[in-house]
């Protein structure tokens, strides 16, 4: 999630854990704490895929969490004695290890298990920025910020941060209602497939985004869940299978390979190979592409895998989604230009 919504989730933890010691100080360290995860996007890299996809790796990993939480908290303690020891490491322990697991709820990837190194978390059922979601958390937060000692400030925080919850508990039960939906519908329509991802849409948990991969081919669908008896349909496209076979040795292609889970594309554009993670954005507008290989017309060469940036209209696809919220007939047409 956003660091703004860590560092609100965070206060909300530091309140139930210290609040009994003092409500607001126990609320704001926990917001401080929990940024400390997203500090590694400073962490400077050789190139863009080791930027993305080193990204929410150690920093997120619950071992260290787990390991860290008594040494930062004796620092603490001996700083700050407002509360006792066990107090402090309870505080930064779940602080810690609830910002990892928000952000393994996102689509992105977040490595809890770091340095074992099965494909990074990928829940995908709540957005990386969701307004229904934070908003309850804001309340409690400016709450007690400005008011910490009246009972209606307790009130708000306990009941934002219980909807907050119930709010994840939701996103995740309709993400299974979709889930089971999608495998119907493709058993139906004989599509075979080797991974599959039903995502939450930006800022909503109504609109599923349904992305399935074959060897050749991938497939794209949205469901939502006021779709009423429509049949669920899916675009397919071409993966890039001659690609992969040519690419499948160089690391950087083992890399995102690993990190997307299977959930990519290669293609050809120009000279360069092109790797797509097909998890964020849309078709045919992604966020996150990379050049693994130069075509000399000889042979394949590793490229340095930097970003290639595509122009994006982020008020156009968002626009788009609320559309489809609703109406199940209207179309996203979007042709994004490429440019490095």
């Amino acid at each position: 999630m956003d660091t703004i919504t860590q560092a609100l989730l965070g206060g909300a933890v530091g309140y139930v854990v210290a609040g009994k010691h003092s409500r607001r100080k126990g609320m704001l360290w926990g917001a401080g704490i929990a940024v400390l995860p997203d500090l590694d996007v400073f962490i400077p890299y050789d190139n863009d895929l080791d930027a993305m996809t080193f990204h929410r790796s150690w920093t997120h990993s619950w071992l260290v969490h787990t390991i860290a939480a008594p040494i930062i908290a004796l620092l603490l303690h001996r700083f700050d004695k407002t509360f006792r020891f066990s107090t402090w490491w309870l505080l930064i322990w779940l602080t810690l290890v609830t910002h990892a697991g928000l952000d393994a709820l996102t689509v992105y990837g977040t490595q809890l298990f770091w340095p074992f190194m099965p494909p990074p978390v990928s829940g995908g059922n709540v957005f990386i920025i969701d307004p229904t979601y934070s908003a309850a958390l804001l309340a409690g937060f400016i709450a007690v910020l400005f008011w910490p000692n009246r009972a209606r400030s307790h009130k708000i925080m306990r009941f934002g941060f219980a909807f907050s919850c119930l709010y994840l508990i939701w996103g995740f039960g309709a993400q299974q209602w979709v889930t089971q939906q999608t495998k119907q519908a493709l058993a139906e329509q004989n599509i075979e497939h080797t991974h599959m991802q039903v995502s939450a849409t930006a800022f909503n948990t109504l609109l599923w985004r349904i992305i399935v991969v074959a060897d050749d081919f991938y497939y794209e669908g949205f469901r939502s869940l006021l779709d009423d008896g429509e049949k669920m349909t899916f675009r397919r496209y071409d993966r890039g299978g001659d690609l992969i076979e040519a690419t499948q040795s160089l690391p950087a292609f083992k890399r995102i390979d690993w990190f997307t889970n299977g959930l990519f594309k290669l293609e050809r554009q120009g000279k360069q190979i092109i790797a797509t993670d097909l998890r964020m954005g849309m078709e045919p507008a992604y966020f996150f592409r990379f050049n693994l290989a130069d075509d000399n017309g000889h042979e394949l060469r590793p490229a340095i895998p930097n970003r290639v940036r595509v122009e994006s209209n982020r008020e156009q696809g968002v626009r788009w989604v609320w559309q489809r919220i609703w109406n199940p007939a209207v179309k996203f047409d979007f042709r994004p230009a490429l440019h490095q």
